[in-house]
């Protein structure tokens, strides 16, 4: 694996757990945004992931029993196979942006 695509399944574990910790912590969006913001990449490739934080969203599939991006996250940690897919989605989003 990649030292780039070690950080960016590093920067999605941190998010699905960090949104998991409670109403404190800042929402996974939030916490996505600032993943990038301190990984060491291009501007181009850092921006190219913002915008694919901005456009996730759930399929009317996916949000079958997700009220949001922050509830994926939250199950996603809880080890919810379907919010686990999710992020899986979400990380695959964001490596194709190297």
């Amino acid at each position: 694996m990649s030292s780039r695509r070690s950080i960016l399944a590093l920067a999605v574990a941190s998010i699905t757990v960090l949104s998991a910790c409670g109403a404190s912590a800042p929402g996974a969006r939030e916490l996505a945004l600032e993943m990038v913001d301190t990984l060491d990449v291009s501007d181009p490739v850092k921006e190219c992931m913002r915008q694919e934080i901005a456009d996730f969203g759930l399929t009317e599939a996916q949000a079958t029993g997700f009220s949001d991006f922050d509830d994926v996250a939250a199950k996603a940690a809880d080890g919810n196979e379907a919010a686990l897919r999710i992020m899986g989605d979400f990380q695959s989003a964001l490596a194709a942006c190297n």
